[in-house]
């Protein structure tokens, strides 16, 4: 006969077991102890815990090659809008940046709309120009 330490609500309690038993409740703890550490090492090491360190992982849904050419093709605009004069990147901004209404911008710089559409057709006309 041996004695284990049994918990019970917190409590330790020593029952007397058969030698038997006493091995299998051995081997049932063992076998506990080894699952909580491969439990902890599996959480060590996922990508959850390295997320929370601060390890970066790329979206599997975004396409690499395509932001590639959209930065590319940021950066070309933005050189081909350094190619306009004050005026003409002020009438960009109103219209493309912040949304305006043609009429409402047309208004404020006492034209007619059609000589706006024009300016903004020659402006787009150049843009294009230089992206080619």
């Amino acid at each position: 006969m041996k004695t284990i330490k049994y918990e019970v609500n917190g409590t330790f309690v020593e029952v007397e077991v058969s030698d038997e038993f006493a091995r299998q409740y051995e081997q049932i703890e063992a076998e506990e102890a080894r699952q909580i550490w491969r439990d902890k090492k599996r959480k060590d090491s996922s990508l959850e815990r390295m997320v929370e360190a601060g390890f970066q992982v790329a979206d599997p849904n975004s396409n690499v090659e395509e932001k590639l050419f959209e930065k590319y093709d940021i950066e070309q605009l933005s050189k081909a809008i350094k190619t306009l004069t004050e005026d003409q990147k002020w009438l960009i901004k109103q219209i493309f940046y912040y949304g305006r209404k043609q009429s409402e911008v047309a208004a404020e710089l006492s034209i007619c709309k059609q000589a706006l559409n024009n300016r903004i057709a020659r402006i787009l006309e150049k843009i294009k120009k230089f992206l080619n």
